[in-house]
């Protein structure tokens, strides 16, 4: 592990003369990289950085030019102590896939979700995003924080970096874990993506500076991918090899031989690993069931290889899809708010603690939420396992571990889930009449609101259409079923609720954008519950203004002219 070195039967095969040079690819910042004088070899060598390009020549001419990836483990080993794995403390290896609900990761990924299942595996059904984009989400299951909020440290996004805010990954490091935090897709990189980045390497193996060299020492073929990539959506083939390759491999099996091999590099020793599979699934949701294969090979590595003995792996989503066709159906809504989560155990944390098999088993039906992805982190950090007599009663904590038992009870208020994004609540289609024209215009009105400051930026939009509206039900709902009904029902009517809720979707122009919001009515007054969500894509719309909360509502004034 770590060398570089020629494929000897390839070089004998050809029966020709072989010249190799590596260059070491070193980080310079969050979006560039230095690369090293060019070294020959011919012999295996040890490569001391993560990322190294590699070229061979034959009569001076090229043959094989690409970026590879590695571990270097002498040179962190250098810099910190990593301590070993024990029975009591363990790693935490996490593997996300960008916009996979629970549903279409039974649709796209069925090989997977059966492993899972086979090796005990706990999947939640409960598990709710507090937003419709990744930050967010990220931010409470990495710091326990809310983002865009005091509870983190004030940054202006365009020139400070993000290295101050709270990681979970921080307080492993310190306890003598090794720290992995890999990403495949850079122009839309959770902390890079309108923001800075980091200052300094958030972790001991960081993976970006190996997609910015890729980027920068093969910029056509990255540039094009994207408009490849839709053509290939659309079955439509313009080129000999695919968009999600690289060179001759896919790339979502570079990224996760990548992470395979980090974590059999530290076989037996601490390791917090967080690694990000956007690309695939981000856009074009049919393309995950692509990676259905590797990533149960990946599992299924990690299980045989003895790499579970002492680790807790989680596999999960940050959110559902939120552009694609599906998302503006009834079933694509719930989607988008209760993404994929799953979590395997080691067996002797069942053996020795058979009451947290008990709370992971109820809890997959009990509502969850990034917050308590946190507090599970926080426990396994502090090899918090024992059981826990006190009674918990409210108000409940925010976030509360999925190793202990959540309440039944629990509300997305509990949960601090906005009632935009709760998928709790029954819901009756309405028709389009004169009251919900007026609820698209409030809630293109307070678009336009939150637009304000960018008045010479952003044009004004104005409503084209409503095309759907639904009343939902904070309460349970009561139906008259003569074939079902119980003795309960006959005692138990749920509570009048004093106001209307509707969630409405609306189209706008200029652009023909699609949004949703949540709209509370009481005595004629409308209340926007939570943020406005967009619905379809909006590529380069919103290019000229950079801030985060609000690129996805802008449609810029000069693609008007």
């Amino acid at each position: 592990m770590g060398k570089l070195q020629l494929n000897r039967s390839e070089v004998y095969r050809n029966n020709k003369s072989f010249n190799c040079f590596y260059r070491l690819i070193k980080r310079s910042g969050d979006n560039d990289v230095t690369l090293s004088e060019e070294v020959k070899f011919l012999r295996p060598v040890y490569i001391p950085s993560d990322y190294v390009n590699v070229k061979c020549f034959d009569d001076h001419r090229l043959l094989y030019d690409t970026v590879l990836h590695n571990v270097d483990y002498k040179t962190v080993r250098k810099s910190k102590e990593i301590l070993k794995e024990n029975e009591q403390c363990f790693s935490v290896l996490i593997f996300e896939l960008d916009s996979v609900s629970r549903l279409a990761a039974q649709r796209k990924l069925p090989k997977t979700m059966n492993l899972i299942k086979q090796i005990i595996g706990y999947i939640f059904k409960g598990y709710t995003s507090i937003a419709s984009i990744t930050y967010p989400n990220l931010i409470a299951s990495l710091t326990g924080k809310t983002a865009y909020s005091n509870e983190l440290p004030k940054l202006d996004p365009r020139k400070e970096f993000t290295d101050k805010y709270p990681f979970i990954w921080k307080n492993f490091s310190q306890k003598g874990y090794v720290t992995m935090f890999s990403e495949d897709f850079p122009e839309i990189s959770i902390f890079n993506y309108m923001q800075k980045g980091f200052k300094d390497s958030p972790v001991d193996h960081y993976l970006r500076p190996y997609y910015i060299a890729r980027k920068t020492l093969h910029p056509v073929q990255s540039n094009l991918d994207q408009v490849f990539m839709y053509l290939e959506d659309k079955d439509i083939k313009v080129r000999k090899y695919s968009s999600l390759c690289y060179k001759s491999r896919p790339k979502h099996a570079i990224h996760i031989d990548h992470y395979k091999n980090c974590v059999s590099t530290y076989k037996g020793y601490r390791k917090f690993g967080l690694s990000w599979l956007t690309e695939i699934g981000h856009d074009y949701m049919n393309f995950l069931e692509l990676a259905d294969d590797d990533i149960e090979q990946m599992i299924q590595y990690f299980y045989t290889e003895g790499l579970f003995k002492n680790t807790i792996f989680i596999l999960f989503g940050d959110h559902g899809s939120s552009t694609d066709g599906i998302r503006n159906t009834a079933i694509g809504r719930i989607e988008e708010r209760m993404p994929f989560l799953s979590i395997l155990i080691p067996k002797q944390i069942k053996n020795k603690y058979p009451h947290i098999h008990i709370n992971l088993q109820d809890n997959e039906n009990r509502l969850t939420s990034p917050f308590d992805l946190h507090e599970t982190f926080v426990d396994i950090l502090n090899e918090n396992f024992t059981l826990s007599e006190e009674v918990m009663t409210r108000p409940y904590p925010r976030g509360i571990s999925l190793l202990r038992k959540i309440p039944k009870d629990k509300s997305c208020s509990d949960a601090a889930i906005a009632e935009h994004f709760c998928a709790c609540y029954t819901s009756h289609n309405v028709s389009i009449n004169t009251r919900m024209i007026n609820i698209g215009k409030f809630i293109v009105n307070s678009i336009n609101i939150k637009l304000a400051q960018f008045k010479d930026k952003c044009s004004k939009l104005i409503l084209y259409q409503v095309k759907e509206a639904q009343e939902i039900k904070t309460g349970l709902e009561y139906r008259e079923d003569i074939s079902r009904k119980i003795l309960l029902n006959l005692f138990y009517q749920p509570e009048e609720e004093s106001e209307q809720r509707y969630v409405v979707l609306i189209e706008t122009i200029p652009g023909h954008s699609l949004f949703e919001g949540t709209v509370s009515s009481k005595n004629n007054e409308l209340t926007l519950l939570g943020d406005v969500s967009r619905t379809n894509r909006y590529n380069n719309q919103s290019h000229c203004i950079s801030y985060k909360t609000l690129k996805h509502l802008c449609y810029c004034k000069e693609l008007t002219l």
